[in-house]
């Protein structure tokens, strides 16, 4: 069986069998036509109503009281790294990582009917995506820029406003929620640029095919913590696939550590995390999933 055809085995059957008559809310940072409604729906396809939300807490919280499903929340991007304090919220909460999806972020131009790059004076969206044009942008040095607060929130007022003079940067799928015309599609710097989403839910993957873990250790304070801690996962036939320090809020230069692991054999895993306790103060399983990757990512349909 391949790594593809398990994925859609444990999408079709561990997810969605108490839902498979029904539409599933899925609960995302920003508005309809964000980046975070693609990774929704590359994740889960098409047949999700999105519950919007303005902040990652509101994800988390849209969650647990069960006004949605499940979350998909961003966690790293290819260029910009780590979201620190999404681990955190993840952490703090009663939620699990049930799955991963990665997205490439596609910033496409996009203009009232009729409006042509020459006709715009302003162009606005967040300012992370204002960033990775800028290459773009060089060209038409008559267009200003300006930062808003959400890709989606800017075509959507650009679209509101009936503005021949004002453009957006966002995705297609927003673009395509306002009707709006992309005139200039892909204008991102690096075609190379990647967001990783976290799918959570109030319930843990129970999934035969779960082959990766995110966990938290907290290491005890002596000589050798994390070389124990490495040769600890080395030694059971893990494959550490990411490490990351973290400071832990309230405790000024005392930190934890986010890794992630691969394994192919549960009981592999599970010795590890007998054997991990014994070198560490705390560690916290964020959950386990089945691991995917930049190579397997692609753009949603619509």
């Amino acid at each position: 069986v391949t790594l593809s055809t398990k994925r859609a085995v444990d999408s079709s059957k561990a997810l969605f069998v108490l839902e498979k008559n029904k539409q599933m809310n899925i609960s995302i940072q920003g508005i309809k036509g964000a980046f975070h409604e693609e990774a929704a729906r590359l994740y889960f396809s098409n047949d999700i109503k999105v519950v919007e939300k303005l902040m990652f807490e509101d994800v988390i919280y849209s969650v647990e009281h069960k006004e949605a499903h499940a979350g998909v929340m961003a966690i790293e991007n290819s260029i910009s790294g780590t979201i620190h304090s999404n681990f955190e919220l993840i952490k703090q909460s009663n939620l699990f990582i049930v799955g991963e999806v990665y997205l490439r972020i596609v910033q496409n131009l996009a203009v009232n009917e009729g409006v042509g790059i020459n006709d715009l004076k302003q162009v606005e969206s967040h300012y992370m995506a204002i960033n990775q044009c800028r290459s773009f942008f060089r060209n038409h040095p008559n267009i200003k820029l300006v930062d808003t607060e959400d890709t989606a929130l800017s075509m959507k007022n650009v679209a509101k406003s009936n503005s021949t003079s004002v453009g957006a940067i966002g995705s297609k799928l927003a673009a395509a929620y306002y009707g709006l015309k992309i005139i200039n599609p892909s204008i991102e710097t690096n075609k190379k640029n990647f967001t990783r989403f976290f799918v959570l839910k109030t319930t843990s993957s129970t999934s035969k095919y779960n082959n990766k873990s995110s966990m938290l250790v907290v290491l005890k304070n002596q000589k050798g913590a994390l070389a124990n801690v490495l040769n600890c996962i080395n030694n059971n036939a893990i494959d550490l696939s990411k490490i990351e320090s973290l400071p832990i809020i309230g405790e000024p230069w005392h930190y934890q550590f986010y890794l992630e692991v691969l394994y192919k054999s549960e009981l592999d895993y599970e010795k590890m995390k007998m054997e991990l306790k014994i070198h560490v103060e705390n560690i916290s399983e964020l959950g386990c999933y089945i691991e995917n990757n930049i190579t397997e990512s692609k753009q949603a349909q619509f």
